[in-house]
């Protein structure tokens, strides 16, 4: 599952440029006929991918994707893997999981996180996650100026 909607005035959603990036790197490759000759070759990695494009952050990714593996599938996942910027990892593990009431359990839930190399790029990025604190409801919350 690719999961990303369009967060710019490019019409193409984020989760189909990944999709393509993927084409173009062959981490994806399609079959090289319509009809397989042998059924087990059904089970590629590229029939087995599919995108979900209207997610616009890393909660509503998460969220949408279940929906969306659903709406392929017929069931609901078994196990969740979440791959992400290494510093994502604690929001999505300990608030977005949790918000959806995913188990934590190793054998039903993984975030994999990737660092940012450049280190001015993650700097910038990791003050983004810092709003995120200890707020459970992320940034669902509506405090400024409401009474609670």
């Amino acid at each position: 599952m690719i999961s990303s909607g369009a967060t710019r005035s490019n019409p193409t959603t984020e989760a189909a440029s990944y999709f393509s990036l993927a084409l173009y790197l062959s981490l994806l490759t399609p079959p090289s006929s319509p009809i397989p000759s042998n059924p087990s070759s059904l089970l590629t990695t590229f029939s087995r991918t599919t995108t979900e494009d209207h997610a616009l952050d890393s909660y509503q990714n998460l969220l949408f994707s279940i929906a969306r593996f659903r709406a392929v599938t017929g069931r609901y996942p078994e196990k969740i893997t979440v791959v992400g910027y290494k510093m994502k990892g604690p929001r999505f593990t300990h608030l977005h999981r949790r918000a959806v009431g995913w188990p934590e359990e190793e054998e039903r839930w993984r975030y994999e996180g990737i660092d940012i190399e450049d280190a001015a790029q993650r700097g910038a990025a990791s003050e983004g996650e810092v709003r995120y604190g200890n707020d459970r409801r992320g940034q669902y919350s509506i405090t400024d100026g409401l009474p609670c």
